[in-house]
């Protein structure tokens, strides 16, 4: 449940404290909250029901009251729900973050090192810090049929490592990772095991091998980041035993394979977090909406979204995360997740976004920060309120060809300086009018002699196609684009979207 309970959950500060509060006033009072232990959380009565609030088959406490108070009970389940999923997928992407950076920073100083035992060292030094161990070594094989020797070792060793060679043995003979708990017939007393083969070009050197004598089990989850270490490890223990004169070849290939999988797996993330189906809204006649993003070779952290919040009002987000790779990646993941979060609860943009940069600033897991629009449409009114965290700003396309930029309504880019006030802007869209966002890697296209699109350019596009529909509007500035670049390189990612409100 992730520590979740319904205190926290019924916290002035959450985003359920007011749902709840408005249905007991709707319900007309007598009704009572206690948490599991029976304490009135909310309330001073009883009623003849008492209706539970359950998550993951746990009760987190009990609704009082009358027949009525069912509504309430439901209520705080489903809100319950809700938040225990928001705090898993915020350690998902956290726990992921910081694996793919462990891997990127061992890469990083594997490949630097040519001594055997500075790169054992290294490889225990990182494992440990994401790992419980009392001690950590690496076990190699000189040669099949050899015994294993210890190359590296942290922490305080067993006086008999003979048991934990023969699990490091069985692991390097079947290939796959391995836990021996407590329980486990293999155990070696009092004593808790993870090992992981070390195969480098079709062949087992070694094992890497973590032990934990303070009674805690080791998880599945262990065994992945091991496993993940292991076959870094191997890697670079393979480089160490090649000749000097093949070390420099195998080490700029290895290094440019790992920048290519870091491209192709921060472009993956990228576009499996954004909205691909199109039009993602048929049903609809009220409005219109398109957008598109084109990754560069470099990638970056570009992200956009569009949600309906409710059936009146929708939700626009376009952003710009700073650094490149899988970092960025991550971190816009984190942002955009983040963002459609919070915006689900209802808050006005400027709220909006100072929640979401308090969020970001408050669980910095690294130096990046990212640029966010982020507005809101009632697709009745036409009305569109706005905050824009150091984004470039949009571009109003009203259906009497006039085009004007958004006024800069907001803050500071999220993830910088908490603390800092939000702004919120406002504008009507009258009908055929459509708002053009973008990221800055549309006016900042460059051709071979590395002069700009610019924004002027790019005002120019748009005046030419006010009356075009959005996937118009996005594939006629990409069409410009192209050709002023004239093939030269994309050095930054390109990402627009389009909404223009239909009426009447």
């Amino acid at each position: 449940m992730s520590g979740l309970s319904l205190k926290s959950l019924l916290s002035p500060k959450s985003g359920a404290f007011p749902a709840v509060n408005s249905l007991v006033d709707a319900l007309g009072g007598g009704i009572g909250i206690e948490d599991a232990a029976g304490r009135m959380l909310l309330g001073t009565v009883s009623g003849p029901c008492r209706l539970p609030i359950l998550l993951d088959n746990a009760a987190l406490g009990w609704v009082t009251g009358p027949p009525s108070a069912s509504a309430l009970a439901a209520l705080l389940n489903h809100l319950a729900a809700k938040e225990s999923e928001r705090r898993a997928l915020s350690a998902e992407v956290l726990h992921l973050y910081r694996e793919v950076h462990l891997i990127e920073q061992l890469s990083e100083q594997l490949t630097a090192l040519l001594d055997l035992e500075a790169v054992g060292k290294s490889a225990l030094e990182q494992a440990h810090r994401l790992i419980a161990a009392s001690h950590a070594c690496i076990l190699l094989v000189d040669k099949p049929g050899s015994p294993l020797r210890m190359a590296a070792s942290i922490g305080e060793a067993h006086e008999d490592l003979s048991p934990i060679s023969r699990i490091a043995e069985s692991a390097m003979q079947r290939g796959v990772a391995e836990i021996v708990n407590d329980d486990d017939p293999r155990a070696v007393a009092a004593i808790s095991v993870v090992c992981a083969p070390l195969r480098a070009k079709q062949r087992t050197v070694g094992a890497i091998v973590l032990t934990n004598n303070q009674g805690v089990p080791y998880t599945s989850t262990d065994l992945k980041l091991l496993n993940t270490i292991a076959l870094q490890t191997a890697a670079a223990i393979e480089n160490s035993l090649l000749c000097s004169d093949m070390l420099i070849a195998v080490r700029d290939r290895e290094q440019l394979a790992a920048l290519q999988k870091e491209l192709d797996t921060a472009r993956t993330i990228q576009h499996s977090l954004v909205p691909r189906i199109f039009p993602p809204f048929p049903e609809r006649a009220d409005f219109d909406i398109h957008a598109q993003m084109t990754s560069a070779k470099a990638v970056g952290g570009d992200f956009f979204d569009f949600f309906l919040i409710d059936d009146d009002h929708l939700a626009v987000v376009i952003g710009d995360v700073s650094g490149k790779g899988i970092p960025a990646a991550l971190y816009m993941a984190a942002a955009r997740t983040q963002i459609k979060t919070t915006a689900l609860q209802g808050m006005p943009p400027d709220e909006c976004l100072a929640e979401v940069n308090r969020v970001l600033v408050r669980d910095k897991v690294s130096s990046m920060f990212a640029t966010c629009f982020y507005g809101v449409l009632d697709t009745g009114s036409g009305e569109f309120s706005y905050c824009n965290a150091g984004h470039n700003p949009p571009h109003l396309l009203r259906a009497s060809g006039l085009v004007e930029p958004v006024s800069e309504q907001g803050g500071l880019p999220l993830g910088l300086f908490d603390g800092r006030p939000y702004a919120r802007g406002a504008t009507r869209l009258l009908p055929r009018d459509a708002v053009f966002l973008y990221t800055d890697g549309v006016p900042e296209a460059t051709n071979a002699a590395l002069d700009e699109f610019t924004d002027e350019r790019l005002t120019g596009v748009l005046s030419g196609a006010t009356s075009s529909s959005c996937q118009d509007i996005i594939t006629q500035v990409t069409r410009e684009v192209l050709a002023f670049t004239g093939g030269a390189p994309q050095s930054d990612d390109i990402t627009m979207v389009t909404v223009r409100i239909q009426g009447a």
